[in-house]
Order: structure tokens, then sequence, then C-alpha cells
């Protein structure tokens, strides 16, 4: 029998935690994020929830509540991908978004891991940013210069070939998770665009390749065409938008 991925297997059970459930049924974490999708619903409303059957989306599972739907991107663990695209459609989007095409081609020699000292040789990440120092500082303010909004709809909430949003991340498992909604995610990075890094990132996006493959193996070289966006700090950066909220609401 085929194994179920873990990612996999964690979206059914929280589709399972929603589904057929009366909104007064569900326990305080599954009615944090009811009560933020849905206000003032009823208590008596059925929940209906699915995982979401359509390839290249954002949404990982859909909940219906009298006619309404929502969409929710599920997440856990560590070193969260959040973004995967080809480096061409990647640099066609840099290209609409105003980054300069010398920028675009020195990501394009990050990305590959070019050392023009030995074509031969695939330099890792930490390796390249060593040898190009001035290099990961131009891209980085190239990309810290775009339209900010256009590049989480891109890597976070619609992806490139949808127009529909996530309404929130769930961060975790069905009985331990957090739960940020859309406009804090937009909160979130915005708030730490200016980031410092010594490789390439837009806030605490990291952008890199999927697999630079320095092996060579034949079975993964076409991972090297691929953009990846990573999200390393996204338990933490969750964890401080929820306390900066509690502060406010508490404030005097």
């Amino acid at each position: 029998m085929k194994k179920i991925q873990d990612g996999y297997q964690n979206e059914f059970l929280i589709v399972l935690e929603f589904n057929n459930k009366k909104v007064k049924e569900l326990n305080p974490m599954l009615r944090e994020v009811i009560d933020d999708l849905f206000p003032n619903v009823s208590e008596e409303s059925i929940v209906k929830s699915w995982r979401n059957h359509i390839n290249n989306q954002k949404g990982d599972i859909l909940i219906k509540i009298e006619g309404k739907i929502k969409t929710i991107s599920i997440k856990k663990g560590s070193r969260n991908s959040v973004h995967m695209e080809h480096i061409e459609s990647f640099k066609a989007f840099l290209k609409e978004l105003g980054v300069k095409d010398k920028i675009i081609y020195n990501y394009e020699l990050f990305h590959y891991g070019v050392d023009n000292f030995n074509y031969k040789k695939i330099l890792t990440s930490k390796e390249f940013s060593e040898k190009n120092k001035r290099k990961i500082i131009k891209i980085n303010k190239g990309f810290s210069n775009v339209n900010i909004d256009k590049i989480i709809d891109r890597f976070i909430l619609c992806g490139n070939t949808s127009k529909d949003r996530v309404d929130g991340i769930i961060y975790g498992v069905p009985n331990d998770f957090l739960w940020v909604n859309k406009y804090d995610i937009l909160e979130i990075i915005k708030k730490r665009i200016n980031k410092n890094s010594a490789t390439v990132h837009i806030g605490p996006l990291y952008i890199q390749p999927l697999n630079r493959c320095i092996n060579r193996n034949i079975k993964y070289m076409w991972c090297r065409d691929y953009v990846q966006v990573k999200w390393y700090s996204l338990f933490d950066d969750i964890i401080e938008c929820m306390n900066e909220k509690y502060m406010k609401q508490h404030k005097n």
C-alpha cells in the first residue's frame, strides 16, 4: 500500500476535525478559525470541509458554512516551503515588477551557483554568497524595491496560476496549531521587509533553487530549473504577531 505523505495526512485530519460539525461543537482552537472567517455565524450552522484537489493552488483545504466558502493553507514543521515555480516564469515576473535585467541576471548566477573562476563547479548558496557579497547586496536591494503586495500574492496567497487568495494559514496539527489570517500575513511580511541576510531574500521569504544538484544526480537535475521560496521563521513570526495583537487588545 502506498504511504500517504505526512503533509497530506495532516490536511485530511484537519478536514475531519471541521467536517459535519455544528459550529458550537468545535473545540476552542477551531472556533477561533471559524469566528475569524465567518463572523456572527449561527452556533447551529453545519461546517463542511474538504481537501482542495486542484493542483498548483495555495489553498489546501476548503471550509463552507451557509453557502460561503473559505480557503486555508496548511503548514507544519520547520523550513517551510511556501512557493515553487520555473525560473523562466519567475524571471518574467521580476521583469513585470520592474526589476532591472542586471539584477535578474545576477539572481540567475546565484540560482545556478555559477563560479566565475571554475565553470565546471556548482557553488552552494553559502559559497556563492561569500564569494559574491556585492552581487547579493545588489540583488536584495533590487528585490526590496518591488511591489510587496504582488510578492505576497505570488508567494503566499495566490501563487502564479490562481487569482483566488487563501484566507489564512493553519500552522500545526489538528490539536495543536496556530492560526493567522491573510491580513496578518500581509502585516507580518511588510513589517519584516527590511530584514538583513547574507543570502537572497525579500523580508522573511528566502529565494533559492529547489535543488542545485551539486552532485549532478540525473534524477534531480530538473530541480535546478525551479525556484523555491522558504519562510524559515514562520512559527516565530506568527507567535510575534499574536503577541502584538494581544498587547494592542489589552492596552490600557
